[in-house]
């Protein structure tokens, strides 16, 4: 999680002597892969509930920063790296997932080189710039954007900027992907398995691509 505790989960009921096994899970929104709602960072904006189930049915463009992401950790996907990879792969699919690809989950088992703070706290991770976003913005083709990092915003951000530009235009943003090495540049689909949680800021969602 970005802030906060982590999951936690205990068993409450099991084979002997209740007969059956179920358990209790108490986790924040924002744990693990998640979604982030308009109205995570906006109120009276669209939550959970009001994400339409065709919303959740992507095709995926997965843009590759991870070697700039290994030289530098506050890299951020710009509106050049989307526009190479346009000429290189073709206009982006009309209701599109874009995807950045920084390497970053391998690091998700080590809470402290995930989060990579510095000796002030501040995070130094990958995320898109904002100018990545008013081109998706201006391009209206894109539907969603995810990283495989803590956050939209690179770890260094401290106005979060591409929340509040990409959110506040009615769009969802996808966290902590992983496994964005296997998955095509393009022609993949995404399907967003997020539970519409009641007033849900957002949401734990499973992530599977078909290609």
């Amino acid at each position: 999680m970005y802030t906060g505790d982590p999951p936690r989960r205990r068993t409450i009921r099991n084979y002997v002597p209740d007969g059956f096994y179920a358990q209790e899970w108490t986790f924040g929104e924002h744990s693990g892969t998640h979604m982030d709602a308009p109205g995570h960072f906006f109120e009276g904006r669209r939550l959970t509930p009001q994400i339409r189930p065709d919303e959740l049915f992507l095709p995926a463009a997965v843009i590759d920063i991870s070697a700039r992401a290994a030289r530098d950790p506050d890299a951020t996907v710009t509106a050049d790296d989307v526009r190479r990879h346009e000429r290189r792969y073709g206009r982006l699919p009309r209701g599109a997932a874009v995807l950045m690809r920084s390497g970053w989950d391998a690091r998700y088992g080590d809470p402290v080189a995930y989060r990579n703070a510095d000796a002030t706290g501040t995070y130094h991770f990958p995320g898109f710039g904002a100018d990545a976003v008013d081109y998706l913005l201006d391009r209206g083709r894109a539907a969603a954007i995810g990283v495989d990092t803590l956050s939209l915003d690179p770890g260094n951000s401290t106005t979060f900027p591409v929340h509040i530009d990409w959110l506040g235009n009615d769009h969802f943003g996808l966290e902590n992907i992983a496994n964005l090495a296997t998955i095509p540049p393009r022609g993949a689909g995404l399907i967003v398995g997020v539970i519409p949680w009641e007033a849900g800021s957002g949401g734990p969602c499973r992530l599977l691509a078909r290609y």
